[in-house]
């Protein structure tokens, strides 16, 4: 059985390395072709240079023998089109493998346009798949009319035209039942998932201390945090980059809040460095099922959120994690003033089981598995 994956539009080989997700996003598609799940797999990418990178990871053995990269031609390397380009021509330029495949499967809905076309051209098997529901994040983004006019459009038509529809979270198969009128017998939710052989309780000293991975966005609602932070005496250590990195830094240095800035690790560098912290928080005004939260649990952290959707989907108050009530200041900081008066053993170890039976690698192969073959 050969699986086609296309990338996320504008998204390469080299990007997930760069941002240190490459390690995490192969996994899956590496554990299907070792259990015999698939024969190989296609990457198409947006990378004209991808190929190069490849065969230099596949001599490195970091990367399965069976992954074959298919990389977008350098005459599509046009400022802010070719890659729109690319994502319609793409069905064609590849004509030759995506016929020899049996399964089509895209990695979001930003360049879902290439598996719909391919579904239509070659009547094969098509797997729409997404982390987030883009549609929400845009409008929650203030995107314009123009723009989330065209997004909702790409999700009603894929939405409409896949065999098979993979959502992260409850919230998400709701709200594209009600937005789209979809029958829900399309729709399957299988949560993110992460490598619990590698994210796990390391045995380390850990510090009274908060940690936070992500994006320095308006998404993760770092001012509030921050601030928050800088009226207890709690330390916060925050990994990752982003548009607002320096406006944070110099809003630190206005509070004077004890909160370093650390920069960006790879991936497989990040279960070392979470064992070593007792409480990690997430305050988002909204997600979609954030695999850092997952990793962090898997690790043995006290994980503390937002009752947002996504995070209020994997954390139970007080069960395995706590969530504050809002996203304000007050809220955030009634959270963190408690933290320290609570006995929370019991609370890591119903993390480390939440992680274990919903969201660990094998048991989303297994899900995956079952409807290559549905």
């Amino acid at each position: 059985m050969i699986l086609s994956l296309f990338f996320t539009r504008g998204v390469s080989l080299e990007t997930w390395i760069n941002q240190g997700l490459f390690d995490r996003e192969k996994l899956i598609y590496e554990e299907h072709l070792k259990q015999g799940n698939l024969d190989k797999v296609y990457w198409l990418t947006y990378g004209s240079k991808d190929k190069v990178l490849a065969d230099k990871l596949k001599k490195e053995n970091r990367l399965h023998k069976d992954i074959e990269v298919l990389q977008m031609p350098i005459f599509f390397n046009i400022p802010k089109i070719g890659s729109y380009l690319y994502s319609l021509f793409l069905p064609f330029i590849y004509k030759k493998e995506l016929k020899n495949s049996d399964i089509l499967k895209t990695n979001q809905m930003d360049g879902s346009i290439s598996g719909v076309i391919s579904r239509w051209l070659y009547k094969i098997k098509f797997i729409n798949r997404t982390g987030y529901t883009l549609s929400i994040f845009t409008k929650k983004q203030n995107a314009s009319k123009f723009k989330q006019y065209f997004i909702e459009l790409n999700e009603k038509i894929t939405y409409k035209y896949a065999d098979v529809n993979i959502v992260a979270s409850n919230q998400d198969k709701n709200y594209l039942i009600n937005k789209y009128n979809l029958d829900g017998k399309t729709i399957e939710v299988i949560h993110n998932y992460i490598d619990t052989n590698l994210f796990k309780p390391l045995n380390l000293q850990r510090e009274d201390k908060l940690v936070f991975v992500g994006r320095l966005n308006k998404q993760k609602n770092l001012f509030n945090l921050i601030e928050s932070v800088s009226k207890t005496n709690l330390e916060l250590d925050i990994y990752g980059k982003g548009e607002l990195k320096e406006e944070l830094i110099n809003f630190t240095k206005e509070l004077k809040a004890k909160v370093n800035f650390k920069g960006v690790v790879d991936n497989k560098e990040l279960p070392y460095i979470l064992n070593q912290y007792k409480y990690y928080i997430l305050v988002s005004h909204y997600e979609g099922m954030p695999k850092t939260l997952l990793e962090t649990m898997a690790c043995g952290c006290i994980c503390i959120g937002t009752d947002v959707d996504g995070i209020n989907e994997v954390i139970e108050d007080k069960v395995n994690g706590y969530l504050a009530k809002e996203v304000n200041v007050s809220d955030i900081l009634s959270i963190l003033n408690k933290i320290d008066f609570i006995d929370n053993s019991k609370v890591s170890k119903n993390g480390i089981d939440t992680i274990n039976n919903h969201f660990s690698l094998n048991t989303i192969v297994i899900r995956e598995r079952d409807l290559f073959v549905k």
